[in-house]
């Protein structure tokens, strides 16, 4: 990735000077802020933090707007309408982000992510602090930069894209009605030991065709879900590659140590795990499956993983999301 771009950094919030959409600069005024928020996220969380970050921007100069989402494709469209070289703040949970970042990266916008969510894998994997306010007050010392974005089924992800006993453990801990936070994957987890049996995969890796029977697939961009767990802890989102993790026949203790070990990123050396790189996967499965990207549901296998390089402008911390959390 090469240097930040320009006008970028301790002027972001400024209105801009130029009609050049690819900068985001110019003279005191504020540059036009978009403040998205999902309103259920995290239980509520986002809200409930809403009036601090809108505080916040108003206090760093922004000409701000807020709008409270009723859904995911509500938000999309939202950030695709926002100008060119705008800003626009995404409050919400990992599905949210995907869904602002579905829109901004056709609209041209510059996304800021916060976290507001449950698991905030895609804010924690990027740098971003997860206190909203304090993230909003450390913006001046940001810089723009581009990462890449996967597609699976055509719907935008950042983080993973993903099918089998972790998906199934993700249906189960989005039915959860208490508030565990991060801890609601490991309630998820725990419900599904008690139904899973073995599917067999068939993946295809840029036209390479293997068969996997077992657990799990993980295609990851950022390469974090479930609250932390660095399933694909070598992605690099920086890189036109998504990173594909699989997991095959394993006794329910290895499973347990896989996923315990995936907090550090630590088990890629585990029994039956295999991993591979590609720009297009292929997962299907020999019986009914529903693959989740970002938390979120996208629909039953078979689908196709793609990766759009370097196709998404967001406003970051300056330390690079290119480097990965070692393994």
């Amino acid at each position: 990735m090469g240097p930040p771009a320009a006008g970028t950094g301790r002027r972001f919030l400024a209105r801009r000077s130029s009609p050049r959409p690819d900068r985001v600069d110019a003279a005191p005024g504020g540059v036009p802020v978009l403040l998205l928020v999902n309103p259920a996220a995290g239980k509520g969380r986002a809200e409930r933090r809403a009036p601090a970050v809108e505080h916040a921007l108003r206090s760093a100069h922004a000409t701000v707007s807020v709008v409270r989402t009723g859904s995911l494709a509500e938000a999309t469209a939202c950030a695709r309408s926002a100008p060119p070289g705008s800003v626009v703040v995404a409050l919400g949970g990992d599905g949210f982000l995907g869904a602002v970042a579905a829109g901004t990266r056709l609209s041209g916008a510059v996304l800021v992510p916060l976290a507001g969510g449950r698991g905030n894998d895609t804010v924690r994997r990027l740098g971003v602090p997860l206190d909203p306010v304090r993230a909003v007050r450390a913006m001046a010392g940001w810089h723009e930069r581009t990462i890449d974005v996967g597609l699976v089924g055509g719907r935008p992800f950042l983080g993973v894209a993903h099918a089998g006993f972790d998906a199934v453990a993700n249906e189960y801990g989005n039915a959860s009605r208490w508030d565990l936070g991060p801890l609601v994957y490991l309630y998820g987890g725990i419900r599904a030991f008690r139904s899973w049996r073995e599917v067999t995969f068939t993946l295809t890796v840029d036209g390479q065709h293997r068969v996997v029977t077992g657990w799990f697939v993980a295609v990851g961009n950022g390469g974090r879900y479930g609250g932390g767990l660095r399933i694909c802890p070598r992605a690099v989102i920086d890189d036109g590659l998504l990173d594909v993790v699989a997991l095959g026949r394993s006794s329910i203790l290895n499973v347990v140590a896989t996923f315990l070990l995936s907090y550090r990123g630590r088990h890629l050396r585990r029994p039956g795990i295999t991993v591979e790189r590609g720009t297009s996967i292929r997962i299907a499965a020999d019986r009914p499956l529903n693959a989740y990207a970002d938390g979120e549901l996208v629909g039953p296998l078979p689908l196709t993983v793609v990766v759009e390089p370097c196709s998404l402008r967001m406003l970051l911390p300056p330390v690079p999301p290119s480097v990965p959390p070692r393994a």
